[in-house]
């Protein structure tokens, strides 16, 4: 694996990983790590050399037939490309369409029109060019997962990786989740609510419709984003946060009664 660090944090996070093979970084990021089982390449085009190699990588998503097992309800009119894996009780609604890699796990519902395994908005300027950044992993959606209708969920930019649904969890009508998110076991995400690429909602967390999480943000187990709110920065387990931007849910409701009794 190659790996990006744009910064020293990152670096050395690379510099630990046993998986990374080399570590492309602009020379101001460099740490004093040891690397004796690392390539390094120095670059003050760091970000679009990485972005260049990930373009160009041959795409391996296969053109085999799904597997689909017996028990599994498919409608006719939904479409599945690639190496996708329907388990026992899956229910699969019309016009739903599956690109692989993909998993659906035992007895999860997928309902009308959802998309499962999209590539996500991903735009880089790449030698002088805007250019789409494709995406090469997948999708993994657990056990008695519910998807509801006309949800999108992109798949992994990185290869042999997985945007992950966690078993139990709802996710809601029209809700939107970016590449290489992690849903939390028995979470529920309402509708319409946007899950940026790389965040990761904890177990049991609810979040309102409409909501927005960051890039990256992780919100903890339990916690609660109420309807509409826009998170910048990570929620803790148990939190309950409402506003743009998001704050405790209780200082947003007091600075809203302060505002009313003017």
């Amino acid at each position: 694996v190659a790996c990006l660090a744009m910064n020293r944090v990152y670096f050395a996070e690379a510099a630990a990983n046993p998986c990374v093979r080399a570590i492309i970084a602009p020379a101001n990021a460099i740490g004093r790590e040891p690397l004796s089982d690392k390539a390094l390449i120095i670059s003050d085009l760091a970000e679009e050399l990485y972005l260049h190699l990930h373009a160009t990588q041959l795409s391996d998503i296969a053109s085999d037939a799904p597997e689909i097992h017996a028990s599994a309800l498919v409608d006719t009119t939904a479409v599945l490309r690639g190496h996708v894996k329907i388990e026992a009780g899956v229910q699969i609604g019309p016009r739903v369409v599956i690109s692989g890699p993909a998993v659906v796990r035992r007895n999860a519902c997928i309902d009308a029109g959802a998309i499962i395994g999209c590539d996500g908005l991903y735009a880089k300027v790449v030698q002088g060019e805007r250019t789409h950044i494709p995406h090469f992993g997948g999708v993994e959606i657990g056990e008695q997962v519910y998807v509801h209708a006309g949800a999108i969920i992109a798949r992994s930019a990185i290869r042999h990786e997985a945007t992950q649904i966690a078993k139990g969890a709802h996710i809601g009508i029209g809700a939107n989740i970016g590449h290489d998110a992690i849903v939390g076991e028995a979470a529920t995400l309402s509708s319409h609510c946007v899950i940026a690429g790389r965040a990761h909602i904890g177990a049991h967390a609810w979040v309102g419709a409409s909501a927005t999480i960051s890039n990256a943000i992780r919100v903890g187990e339990h916690a609660r984003i109420r309807l509409g709110a826009v998170v910048i920065r990570d929620v803790p387990p148990q939190g309950d946060v409402s506003g743009n931007f998001a704050v405790e849910h209780t200082r947003t409701l007091r600075n809203y009664l302060k505002g009313t009794e003017q």
